[in-house]
């Protein structure tokens, strides 16, 4: 699953995809707010475009319960992995940063549904799950270079009924 202030679920952020910082955006950690902001607005209007644009060429992904991987080819393959097998928004969005904008973390709901059986995970019949997901970031450049997920498998594998 792919996971990941408070902008309401049912409207994203309009904030273009874009790796340069709004005008307006003046200091680093507001700057930094604005990008994983953008990055939300992106998964939840289902633009891996959008989100692969404010990744670094070496992003690190800690998937939940997984491995590490490295490099937005990485990412690219992992979100054309989870579009197969799921569709899924970020609702309840919450993104914090530090001072220093270089550090940031996001609280969400994610709300999925399971379209196609994922292997070694419960047999996919469309079922809906919501999901809450605590995520973190590492920020250098103006670009992410740190995407790690949490949330609690055996939830989600009971809301989906394995």
């Amino acid at each position: 699953m792919n996971l990941s202030g408070s902008t309401p679920a049912s409207a994203p952020d309009p904030a273009p995809s874009t790796t340069v910082p709004s005008p307006t955006v003046s200091n680093p950690q507001a700057r930094t707010h604005d990008l994983i902001s953008r990055y939300y607005a992106a998964f939840n209007a289902s633009d891996p475009a959008g989100m692969l644009e404010v990744l670094s060429d070496d992003v690190q992904h800690d998937i939940n319960q997984g491995g590490s991987e490295l490099g937005r080819d990485a990412f690219r393959a992992f979100l054309a992995h989870m579009d197969v097998h799921y569709r899924e928004e970020a609702r309840n969005l919450t993104v914090m940063a530090s001072a220093d904008g270089l550090r940031a973390a996001a609280e969400f709901v994610i709300h999925g549904e399971y379209l196609k059986t994922d292997e070694g995970l419960p047999p996919a019949k469309g079922q809906e799950y919501a999901l809450p997901v605590g995520a973190f970031f590492e920020v250098h450049g103006g670009l992410i270079t740190r995407v790690t997920n949490y949330y609690n498998l055996q939830d989600w594998t009971r809301q989906v009924g394995g």
